[in-house]
């Protein structure tokens, strides 16, 4: 439409920075982007957090299996096996 003074006015109103509905960036094939980001995001927090739980668990992996290796020392030291037995299952802890 044009007025007297040669100034169109809008079909449709606008809601701010001058673009229909103001919601430019949730319309579209950048929509899509901006999903994939925020779950790539959510991945990526996710391994920190496993991986700052899996170092600081005191009950992880290699602790079992120091503990493993102290029990079969103290059966070796009492006399509960024999130096072949302890050596084949010291081979199989490593």
């Amino acid at each position: 439409m044009a007025t007297g003074a040669g100034v169109t006015a809008p079909d449709r109103p606008t809601l701010g920075h001058g673009r229909e509905g103001g919601q430019m960036m949730w319309q579209g094939p950048m929509m899509g982007w901006m999903w994939s980001w925020s779950l790539l995001g959510l991945v990526v927090l996710g391994a920190l957090v496993w991986l700052v739980f899996r170092l600081t668990d005191p009950t992880g992996a290699g602790h079992a299996s120091s503990a493993a290796r102290r029990i079969l020392d103290e059966r070796y030291a009492r006399g509960e096996i024999d130096e072949e037995e302890y050596h084949r299952r010291r081979t199989g802890l490593a």
